[in-house]
């Protein structure tokens, strides 16, 4: 059963006759009187029979008539829905990302995408890193905002967007020094992220790396914890830029510049590896491409974000 046979069926059921059906549905006469005998066919009952110069409705058409007007709108309820979601006049995004970056990079991504495309749903849902792939992979987020997401692309993922930044040395203990060798910090004590984390992997590297071991003593799987923390005097910390830029130019926190080259690590956007992308997941990712950071220390240029030179 053709959409198109059911279509001519309910509009000869409305307008009476096969001519004005064929005039509103810009058909000829034949085409209809064909769609209706192959539907007839199809069936095996008649639809219609002529008294006169009469078309009268048979008693098999008047049973199927409420069955197919649904059909008829169920189907172009779902071509209409199809449209507005091409058009982004509705959809869904499914996005998730790590309690950092919900709390201080997802908002102002979602604010511009809502700002553009109002029609179109975003769910949003927080977790750890492992958490998030694993939903990724499994098709219940379309896409994922992580740290460090280099070391998770591979044949499952793709990097859609990444960005560059800056994890800085921060403080508020009186004693610390302002510009120094990291070696100069041993005998401060260190508030840092929990050993394994996202957060942390580039962190201890970075030290491995200039042969630094620091001094810590509180760990937490939370940065405004840490920052809460370091505010209070009891420690130092390294933490991205855009998760303490608001403290650094507020004094709640100063930087520490280290004479060693300083430490780059990643935002990125992944999806699942998918040759098929909804066009509101694309239409996200285009915007966040076009995404320009405002930070003291961030800048935003074709290549992602790049570091300002320090005064």
């Amino acid at each position: 059963m053709e959409m198109n046979e059911v279509r001519s069926l309910v509009t000869l059921a409305e307008l009476g006759g096969i001519t004005p059906t064929a005039a509103k549905l810009h058909l000829s006469v034949g085409a209809i009187h064909k769609q209706l005998k192959v539907l007839e066919r199809e069936l095996g009952v008649r639809l219609y029979e002529k008294t006169g110069r009469r078309l009268q409705l048979t008693q098999a058409t008047e049973i199927l008539l409420p069955y197919l007007k649904e059909l008829l709108a169920q189907h172009d309820g779902a071509i209409s829905a199809l449209a507005e979601w091409r058009g982004m006049k509705s959809g869904l995004v499914r996005i998730g990302a790590g309690p950092a970056m919900s709390s201080y990079i997802l908002p102002p991504l979602l604010r511009r995408f809502r700002r553009s495309f109002p029609g179109v749903d975003l769910f949003v849902q927080s977790g750890n890193t492992p958490f998030l792939l694993e939903s990724l992979a499994r098709g219940s987020l379309d896409l994922a905002l992580l740290i460090s997401a280099d070391l998770v692309e591979g044949p499952g993922f793709q990097v859609n967007a990444s960005w560059d930044f800056e994890l800085v040395l921060v403080s508020h203990l009186r004693q610390a020094p302002r510009r120094c060798r990291l070696a100069d910090l041993q005998r401060h004590p260190f508030i840092l992220f929990q050993k394994g984390s996202r957060m942390e992997e580039p962190i201890d590297r970075y030290f491995a790396a200039n042969g630094f071991r620091p001094r810590v003593n509180m760990r937490f799987d939370n940065a405004d914890a840490i920052k809460a923390m370091v505010r209070a005097g009891l420690g130092i910390s390294m933490l991205p830029v855009w998760l303490v830029d608001a403290d650094l130019r507020s004094g709640r926190l100063f930087p520490i510049h280290q004479q060693e080259p300083p430490l780059f690590s990643k935002i990125a956007l992944l999806t699942r590896r998918s040759r098929y992308v909804p066009e509101p997941v694309q239409a996200f990712i285009d915007q966040t491409r076009k995404v320009e950071w405002k930070s003291p220390r961030l800048v935003a240029g074709a290549g992602g974000i790049h570091r300002r030179a320090r005064s």
